[in-house]
């Protein structure tokens, strides 16, 4: 998880290079055209969202905590619904970035989430077993059979 956060987190700072240079060649169509379109303003803020999004999961890509994943599925989530709401048909490019935020964003955070049950359940039947082996302990100091094998298969 720590290599896909930080492989993830330079994409993202690449794209977001990607995403403003473009942005900024149809805010100069929007200019030239002069018919009031924003997509390319649209771009632009979308890019700082990329931008902003790959720095906090190269930062947080050493946590176990959800708080990384929260944070950028919240600015991809706001920051695709001002692209949504500003786009037309000059930049039509805005759309990709948008759906792509959104499916980075939130599926990162599913995918931690699912991840973080999943160990946590392990973890709890793994210290369940460590207690069911020294409760059964009782007077002998030895385990049993069923035990010293339940013990060595779990290492």
């Amino acid at each position: 998880m720590k290599v896909t956060k930080l492989v993830i987190g330079i994409l993202m700072i690449v794209l977001s290079l990607f995403i403003f240079f473009e942005s900024m060649a149809a805010g100069f169509v929007n200019t030239v055209e002069n018919k009031g379109n924003t997509s390319g303003s649209a771009g632009v803020i979308m890019a700082i969202g990329f931008l902003a999004t790959g720095i906090v999961y190269i930062v947080t890509r050493k946590k176990n905590g959800l708080g990384g994943d929260i944070a950028n599925a919240i600015i991809l989530g706001l920051f695709g619904i001002v692209g949504l709401a500003n786009s037309d048909k000059v930049y039509q490019d805005l759309l990709v970035w948008i759906i792509l935020g959104f499916i980075i964003g939130f599926g990162f955070l599913i995918w931690h989430i699912i991840a973080n049950k999943i160990s946590s359940n392990s973890s709890i039947k793994h210290q369940s077993q460590v207690n069911n082996y020294s409760s059964n302990q009782g007077s002998n100091s030895m385990p049993t059979r069923a035990q010293y094998r339940q013990r060595r298969n779990h290492k």
